[in-house]
Protein backbone atom coordinates (compact mmCIF):
# COMPACT_ATOMS: atom_id res chain seq x y z
CA UNK A 1 0.00 0.00 0.00
CA UNK A 2 1.32 3.07 -1.18
CA UNK A 3 1.21 6.58 0.74
CA UNK A 4 -1.20 7.82 -1.08
CA UNK A 5 -3.57 4.92 -0.95
CA UNK A 6 -3.01 4.82 3.19
CA UNK A 7 -4.22 8.69 3.26
CA UNK A 8 -7.36 8.06 0.37
CA UNK A 9 -8.32 5.20 3.04
CA UNK A 10 -7.99 7.12 6.12
CA UNK A 11 -9.90 9.65 4.82
CA UNK A 12 -12.84 7.89 3.77
CA UNK A 13 -13.02 6.04 7.23
CA UNK A 14 -13.14 9.16 8.64
CA UNK A 15 -16.07 10.39 6.70
CA UNK A 16 -17.66 7.28 7.74
CA UNK A 17 -20.99 8.11 9.44
CA UNK A 18 -21.07 6.56 13.12
CA UNK A 19 -24.97 6.75 14.37
CA UNK A 20 -25.30 8.39 17.47
CA UNK A 21 -26.07 6.44 20.59
CA UNK A 22 -27.96 7.24 23.26
CA UNK A 23 -26.31 8.14 26.32
CA UNK A 24 -28.10 7.79 29.74
CA UNK A 25 -29.46 11.58 30.33
CA UNK A 26 -31.45 11.40 27.15
CA UNK A 27 -32.75 8.33 28.51
CA UNK A 28 -33.56 9.38 31.55
CA UNK A 29 -34.58 12.72 30.90
CA UNK A 30 -37.40 11.04 28.41
CA UNK A 31 -38.56 8.60 31.14
CA UNK A 32 -39.33 11.41 33.35
CA UNK A 33 -40.95 13.68 30.73
CA UNK A 34 -43.25 10.21 29.59
CA UNK A 35 -44.26 9.20 32.98
CA UNK A 36 -44.45 13.17 34.31
CA UNK A 37 -41.93 11.88 37.12
CA UNK A 38 -41.50 14.14 40.27
CA UNK A 39 -39.10 15.02 43.10
CA UNK A 40 -41.65 12.40 45.14
CA UNK A 41 -40.14 9.90 42.86
CA UNK A 42 -36.59 10.22 44.57
CA UNK A 43 -38.43 9.01 48.54
CA UNK A 44 -39.62 6.25 46.27
CA UNK A 45 -35.94 5.40 44.85
CA UNK A 46 -34.59 5.40 48.45
CA UNK A 47 -36.96 3.18 50.08
CA UNK A 48 -36.77 0.89 47.09
CA UNK A 49 -34.96 -1.83 49.07
CA UNK A 50 -37.45 -2.37 51.98
CA UNK A 51 -40.03 -3.27 49.23
CA UNK A 52 -37.95 -5.36 48.09
CA UNK A 53 -37.19 -7.59 50.53
CA UNK A 54 -39.76 -8.91 51.83
CA UNK A 55 -41.76 -11.42 49.07
CA UNK A 56 -43.66 -8.19 47.47
CA UNK A 57 -42.32 -9.40 43.85
CA UNK A 58 -44.43 -12.89 42.75
CA UNK A 59 -42.56 -14.80 39.34
CA UNK A 60 -46.22 -15.25 37.11
CA UNK A 61 -44.87 -15.15 33.62
CA UNK A 62 -41.34 -13.98 31.83
CA UNK A 63 -42.02 -9.71 30.97
CA UNK A 64 -40.32 -8.48 27.95
CA UNK A 65 -39.45 -4.34 27.43
CA UNK A 66 -42.24 -2.23 25.92
CA UNK A 67 -40.67 -0.16 22.92
CA UNK A 68 -39.73 3.11 23.91
CA UNK A 69 -39.34 5.90 21.80
CA UNK A 70 -36.73 8.25 23.36
CA UNK A 71 -35.10 11.38 21.66
CA UNK A 72 -31.76 11.31 20.77
CA UNK A 73 -31.24 15.29 22.38
CA UNK A 74 -33.62 15.96 25.42
CA UNK A 75 -35.06 19.94 25.99
CA UNK A 76 -35.69 19.80 29.84
CA UNK A 77 -37.03 22.17 31.98
CA UNK A 78 -34.70 23.30 34.68
CA UNK A 79 -36.71 20.71 36.60
CA UNK A 80 -36.73 17.49 34.54
CA UNK A 81 -33.11 18.31 34.47
CA UNK A 82 -33.01 18.70 38.29
CA UNK A 83 -34.65 15.24 38.64
CA UNK A 84 -33.02 13.57 35.90
CA UNK A 85 -29.95 14.15 37.07
CA UNK A 86 -30.73 13.22 40.75
CA UNK A 87 -32.14 9.60 39.57
CA UNK A 88 -28.37 9.66 37.64
CA UNK A 89 -26.77 10.00 41.24
CA UNK A 90 -28.41 7.88 43.11
CA UNK A 91 -28.50 5.06 40.98
CA UNK A 92 -25.21 5.01 39.30
CA UNK A 93 -24.60 1.69 37.45
CA UNK A 94 -24.50 0.39 34.04
CA UNK A 95 -28.36 -0.75 34.10
CA UNK A 96 -29.32 2.62 33.98
CA UNK A 97 -29.25 3.44 30.10
CA UNK A 98 -31.41 0.13 29.63
CA UNK A 99 -34.61 0.99 32.14
CA UNK A 100 -37.78 1.46 29.89
CA UNK A 101 -39.73 2.88 32.61
CA UNK A 102 -39.72 3.84 36.23
CA UNK A 103 -40.53 0.21 37.67
CA UNK A 104 -37.08 -0.35 35.73
CA UNK A 105 -35.39 2.52 37.63
CA UNK A 106 -36.00 1.21 40.86
CA UNK A 107 -35.15 -1.92 39.61
CA UNK A 108 -31.75 -0.79 38.78
CA UNK A 109 -30.07 -0.75 42.08
CA UNK A 110 -30.85 -4.20 43.61
CA UNK A 111 -30.54 -5.85 40.05
CA UNK A 112 -26.74 -4.89 40.09
CA UNK A 113 -26.28 -5.58 43.18
CA UNK A 114 -27.44 -9.27 42.64
CA UNK A 115 -25.68 -9.84 39.91
CA UNK A 116 -23.31 -6.97 37.85
CA UNK A 117 -22.14 -9.29 34.90
CA UNK A 118 -25.76 -9.03 32.65
CA UNK A 119 -25.37 -8.63 29.45
CA UNK A 120 -26.73 -5.94 27.28
CA UNK A 121 -28.69 -8.54 25.33
CA UNK A 122 -30.83 -9.21 28.59
CA UNK A 123 -30.97 -6.04 29.69
CA UNK A 124 -32.33 -5.02 26.33
CA UNK A 125 -35.41 -7.69 25.72
CA UNK A 126 -36.38 -8.67 29.47
CA UNK A 127 -37.36 -6.68 31.80
CA UNK A 128 -35.66 -5.98 35.01
CA UNK A 129 -38.15 -7.55 37.56
CA UNK A 130 -38.14 -10.43 35.56
CA UNK A 131 -34.06 -10.26 35.56
CA UNK A 132 -34.26 -9.85 39.26
CA UNK A 133 -36.89 -12.41 40.58
CA UNK A 134 -34.25 -14.88 37.69
CA UNK A 135 -31.32 -13.48 40.02
CA UNK A 136 -32.77 -13.91 43.84
CA UNK A 137 -34.04 -17.30 42.87
CA UNK A 138 -30.84 -18.58 41.69
CA UNK A 139 -29.32 -16.97 45.36
CA UNK A 140 -32.23 -18.60 47.16
CA UNK A 141 -31.38 -22.01 45.19
CA UNK A 142 -27.51 -22.17 45.96
CA UNK A 143 -28.80 -21.06 49.70
CA UNK A 144 -30.57 -24.07 50.08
Amino acid sequence: MTFLQNIRNERARQRKKNPLKRDVFNQICSLVKQYHLKESFLSVLDNVEEDLSGDNLKFNRVKLKTPMESSLFSLATKDEYSLTMSIIGKVDNAYLKFANSPEEILLCGPLYRLNSTLGPEKLMRYHFETLFLHERAKIDHIKT
